[in-house]
């Protein structure tokens, strides 16, 4: 079994660092463990505490009698080779060490706890994350380990990062653009598992569609490399790599205690291991959205679909910009398209439909260009939810009122009908829209798979990386 295996997978955990003191980094990991909803069992253990947060607490790991499958360490540095290795005399063979003070702070009393740290563990045969980490996140099994509550659920999309920061903090950023995780993984200092690590478990792991790693330094450049390319036969990996300019090497050195190398060299790398590189998180995880979700298209070329000139030019030129095609539709297309939509639309792409309130003319417009064998993707702005447009109607006519369950109940309908089409034809449609997308026009549509961005910068991006991941692929084959 794969170490990450269990570790991600727990039947229990073991808490060390968790207390009644709500200030504390170990109670706040402590709280989102059991707020969260996951149902294995749970032992604190504190030295002092009959109780903690509600739970009963444990003098040492000895005390609770019983196998435990998991620790997490959030300790003062001093104490934790000592701690792990109670661990071990206790059978558990996987860990997490939350602590701070090792090999990423300067001088080296760090490096030798670290290498004690080590030492211990590989005496008891344990695998551990860390140190210098903030936790895992499965949703899965509804485990949040980190410090941060509410992780964005439901999605397919796991990440492995350098940073801490960036596994947990992100959440709220997540939320509010309808992006959806499944796993996150902190490695920390990566002492132990790392990076190569995580790729070869989460290449295996069904319910992942699309990977990410923050990346300050490759410890094992050939296994990374080995890894990347079995993962990317059957998920993209997307990496964002931060260590190359100055400035963020010695944040790197500082951070995790990364050794950072120029930013050609990693990009070349990376590139050799099939990984597609963004230059930020925010990009990462654009493109991981749109990667986890929609189906990959057989080319570059795409149909626009619009109710607005302004936002259909915009998306026709970002996409154009982004290396993608919006080719003119022949005139036999155009001929079945004039037959759906009103004597003021263009249709030859992009489509510009003027002002429509029927929404049931998108899908059938875009179940058109699907079959027409012209295109290989779409990208749609126009798609408005009764909070969008009805609110101030509502105070001028009374009556609407007793029509809206009928009118979401019949939108609802709409946007599942319009989200199995990229499926049925595999082919991918992204949704513009200034809507919120954790907001009720939009976050059914992006629960029932279809990618939705707020520009069309953002949504052209998007799908070229649908693109260049299938070119990706088409070179390492399965």
């Amino acid at each position: 079994m794969h170490p990450l295996k269990q570790l991600m997978y727990p039947e229990s955990i073991a808490f060390w660092g968790a207390s009644n003191n709500p200030m504390k980094m170990g109670t706040m990991q402590l709280a989102n463990v059991l707020e969260t909803g996951f149902a294995g069992d749970v032992y604190p253990v504190h030295p002092t505490e009959a109780t903690v947060l509600g739970l009963p607490a444990y003098r040492s790991i000895a005390e609770v009698g019983g196998p435990v499958d998991l620790a997490q360490l959030t300790l003062p540095t001093d104490l934790v080779p000592g701690v792990l290795d109670e661990c071990g005399r206790a059978g558990i063979r996987r860990a997490i060490v939350i602590s701070g003070g090792f090999k990423e702070v300067a001088g080296e009393k760090g490096r030798e706890l670290e290498r004690e740290v080590l030492r211990v563990a590989r005496k008891h045969g344990i695998r551990f994350l860390g140190p210098n980490c903030v936790g895992v996140f499965n949703s899965i099994v509804s485990l949040n380990s980190t410090t941060i509550p509410r992780p964005p659920a439901g999605g397919r999309i796991a990440f492995a990062s350098q940073s801490g920061a960036y596994t947990a903090m992100m959440n709220p950023y997540l939320w509010s653009q309808g992006i959806r995780t499944c796993q996150t993984i902190s490695v920390g200092n990566e002492a132990d598992i790392d990076l190569v690590d995580c790729l070869d478990f989460l290449a295996e792991e069904p319910e992942v569609n699309a990977v990410g790693l923050y990346i300050e330094t490759v410890r094992r450049p050939r296994e990374f490399i080995e890894a990347a390319r079995e993962t990317v036969k059957s998920k993209p990996v997307v990496a964002v790599y931060v260590g190359g300019g100055e400035a963020g090497s010695r944040s790197s050195l500082s951070h995790t205690g990364a050794l950072t190398g120029p930013e050609v060299l990693y990009e070349g790398l990376l590139r050799q291991a099939g990984v597609m590189i963004a230059d930020d998180l925010d990009r990462m995880m654009d493109m991981l959205h749109a990667l986890s979700l929609a189906p990959l298209p057989a080319g570059g070329r795409m149909a626009v679909v619009s109710n607005s000139g302004g936002p259909g030019t915009s998306l026709a030129n970002q996409a154009e910009k982004a290396g993608l095609a919006v080719p003119l539709f022949s005139d036999a297309l155009q001929e079945r398209l004039k037959a759906e939509t009103g004597r003021l639309a263009y249709v030859g792409n992009p489509i510009d439909l003027t002002f429509e309130v029927d929404l049931s003319l998108f899908e059938r417009l875009i179940e058109i260009v699907f079959q027409s064998g012209e295109v290989d993707g779409a990208m749609l702005y126009g798609i408005f939810g009764w909070p969008d447009f009805i609110v101030n109607l509502e105070k001028r006519f009374p009556a609407l009122e007793q029509f809206r369950a009928e009118w979401e109940k019949g939108y609802l309908e709409f946007l599942g009908r319009l989200a199995a089409i990229p499926e049925a034809h595999g082919k991918p449609l992204i949704v513009m829209s200034f809507s919120r997308a954790e907001g009720p026009s939009m976050d059914p549509l992006i629960r029932k798979g279809v990618p939705v961005y707020p520009s069309a910068n953002r949504c052209a991006r998007a799908m070229s990386s649908l693109v260049r991941y299938r070119e990706t692929r088409d070179q390492h084959p399965m």
